[in-house]
């Protein structure tokens, strides 16, 4: 259990209720109605810090411990907090998101000023800093506009512009005093795109339609110039008070060297769209932009020179720091599907990618002028590197697609998914921390027996096992290279895995050895199941469904009445069993869900949610008659009548959920893009 302080824990509840936030919180009944009047008071709040602190006892107020594990915690007086805003009974189901973490908003600007202090901007008002080079980050409250770039020129001074939210205005917003307040400076302009300063007082602003934005005292007064285009401008790179670039669509670059009293055209060599530049020197610059353009000057701007990337990904921001050494960033590449980062140490000559990690787009880069970098990018993605050649994700959780999810307790689960991505939470989600794979293969499924026993499969037949609760993660030998989707284990040493070409791994001893099992099909299976030691299903592409009743050591074809694909399968006891899957297609999407009341021998199709028809990925159940599955566009269905009727829950999230774990029935959690985590301590009801 978290403990905090009963007077943090008392001032934020009231902070919460003066200010008028809240957060999704789940709900059970009405989480901290104490009395049972109805709604929750500010007494039934005080009631529940202290069993929180533990100096009060538990039966003083039952209603605040929703999830029945004897303790009362911080995410369960949130719950509360919520309810006394919102009234009891809360009667839409409830999901609250976990991570990502900070945010799963896009962040589009980043500024470090040195190798500790930065902040980083994006949509919703989004305005985050750091003190230690990126590994922690903190909210700060600036007023609620989408920001799409900032820059520090010390501690204390800095400026962020974008849009506002409901007129689509440009903005900027200043701070004096290191992002503690910010204020607004300017407006009634077209979107800002880039802002740069010289110093506390001179600087530019650009953004659409040609706007360019000029101060000299800090922003008090914002002049616009004129740059000889109405095209819109995306970067910036300012070399002093006089000397400036500036580029934007169809190739557009201007340069001021008279502090912008005029701008002059410079041949671009290009007609795509450039996104981002940076200075050298007064006399060297790149740019970037579509495609993965690249042009280059080193006599001013009066020349510049297309330089080869290897890419063809857009490219949407460059940072220099000292001596040439400096890093473009943007768009996945459509070869692999990972974003782009390229590196240059002769001053944009020649470039070399780097592997970023993510399949998330980067939206900016800033250096502190030595090998250390930032990026930021999509669904919140913030990476740093130390060394100017190994990038790593500075989010406590990834920001990348988790796949699989599985909980044996309400308060012991593991995730895993993209880039070999495991985390890890031993308090029911409040917190999750990273867990080194030792590999970056894709991890698709997760299975656990205890807390300390777990087991990810993925591509390139990778098991990886651990005995210590994820201290550590050792390979474990599959004789097989296929990609594995799905891994069940009974106890401690029985298991299976399946995959690729209706590939069926067993293991007898933990996964110390891993052995084929004949399947009698070459689809692609993507779970298991196992109701016992022996009875088992798996399921896969084609509608495919395997028995078994001995372990394994035959599987026979069942017929499931479908030819779609079939992504996940459960079987809560040795009768009953859900499978579900469809067809992922923007046009005609399907949705299937299957029931067993024998053990998997027979299937009969079930209607899920006809206002929600899209194809499930993951099910879950906790007994023959409760179940939920989910899949597209943050769907999650749910039964408690064995699927008679399946009903909507709300996620709050619009990007696909690919599993779903639970450890009663009312605790949950799935998992899915971008990283989220989404939990219900209710059963979504």
């Amino acid at each position: 259990m978290v403990r905090i302080g009963r007077a943090i824990v008392v001032g934020a509840a009231m902070m919460i209720l003066g200010a008028g936030m809240a957060r999704p919180a789940a709900a059970q009944g009405c989480i901290g109605d104490c009395s049972g009047d109805g709604e929750v008071t500010v007494t039934d709040l005080i009631k529940m810090v202290n069993i929180s602190l533990e100096t009060a006892p538990l039966d003083g107020c039952t209603a605040g411990d929703a999830n029945n594990d004897g303790a009362i915690t911080v995410n369960e007086i949130i719950a509360a907090v919520n309810y006394s805003l919102s009234g009891c009974p809360a009667e839409e189901a409830t999901w609250f998101l976990q991570a990502p973490l900070p945010t799963g908003d896009d962040i589009f600007g980043v500024s470090f000023v040195d190798g500790q202090m930065g902040w980083a901007v994006g949509t919703f008002a989004t305005v985050l800093h750091t003190t230690d080079g990126g590994r922690n980050w903190a909210f700060q409250d600036a007023p609620d506009y989408d920001y799409y770039a900032v820059h520090f020129v010390d501690e204390q001074n800095g400026w962020a512009v974008g849009a506002a939210i409901d007129s689509g205005q440009g903005i900027v917003v200043h701070t004096g005093d290191g992002g503690t307040s910010w204020a607004t400076q300017g407006g009634s302009v077209p979107p800002l795109n880039a802002v740069y300063f010289v110093d506390t007082q001179t600087g530019w602003a650009v953004g659409g339609s040609g706007t360019v934005l000029h101060t000299s005292d800090g922003g008090t007064t914002w002049v616009p110039q004129d740059p000889a285009t109405a095209v819109d401008l995306n970067g910036l790179a300012v070399v002093d008070q006089q000397r400036a670039w500036l580029v934007g669509d169809g190739g557009t670059i201007r340069q001021t060297t008279d502090g912008g009293a005029t701008w002059t055209p410079q041949a671009s060599n290009t007609q795509r769209d450039l996104f981002g530049i940076a200075a050298v020197d007064a006399a060297q610059a790149v740019a970037v932009g579509d495609l993965g353009t690249i042009v280059r000057t080193t006599d001013g701007g009066a020349t510049w020179v297309s330089q080869p990337g290897g890419t063809d990904a857009v490219l949407l921001t460059i940072a220099f720091g000292d001596g040439g050494r400096g890093w473009a960033a943007g768009d996945v590449d459509a070869e692999d599907g990972i974003a782009t980062i390229l590196r240059t140490t002769d001053g944009g000559v020649s470039w070399s990618r780097q592997g970023s990690g993510t399949t998330n787009p980067l939206f900016a880069l800033s250096t502190d002028g030595a090998d250390t970098a930032w990026a930021v990018g999509g669904g919140g993605t913030l990476m740093g590197t130390a060394d100017g050649s190994t990038w790593e994700q500075l989010n406590p959780t990834p920001t990348t697609a988790l796949f699989g999810v599985t909980f044996v307790t309400p308060r012991d689960g593991y995730a895993v998914g993209d880039f070999g991505a495991i985390v890890r939470t031993t308090d029911g989600g409040e917190t999750w921390a990273r867990q080194n794979s030792g590999t970056d293969e894709v991890l698709f499924a997760v299975a656990s027996v205890d807390p300390q026993l777990a087991w990810a499969a993925g591509t390139g037949g990778t098991i990886v096992y651990t005995g210590d609760g994820g201290a550590t993660w050792l390979p474990q030998t599959t004789g097989t290279d296929v990609t594995l989707l799905g891994i069940k284990f009974w106890d401690g040493l029985v298991g299976w895995a399946v995959g690729d070409l209706g590939t069926v791994l067993h293991t007898t001893d933990g996964g110390a050895t891993w052995t084929p099992q004949t399947s009698r099909t070459s689809e692609v299976l993507n779970a298991v199941a196992f109701a016992d030691a022996d009875t088992g299903v798996a399921v896969g592409a084609g509608g495919t469904i395997l028995l078994t009743r001995n372990g394994g050591r035959s599987w026979a074809v069942r017929p499931s009445g479908t030819t779609e694909g079939l992504f996940a399968v459960v079987c809560p006891n040795s009768q009953v069993c859900w499978a579900v899957g469809g067809t992922p297609d923007d046009q005609n999407p399907t949705q299937v869900v299957l029931r067993s009341t024998d053990g998997g021998s027979t299937w009969a199709l079930q209607n899920g949610d006809p206002e929600e028809l899209v194809p499930l990925y993951g099910v879950a159940a906790s007994d023959g008659m409760t179940a939920w599955a989910v899949g597209d566009y943050g769907v999650i269905l749910a039964t408690t009548d064995g699927g008679a009727t399946w009903a909507f829950q709300e996620s709050g999230v619009f990007d696909a959920l690919y599993a779903v774990s639970f450890a009663d029935s009312d605790n949950g959690w799935a998992v899915g893009e971008l990283g989220s985590i989404l939990q219900t301590i209710s059963g979504g009801r």
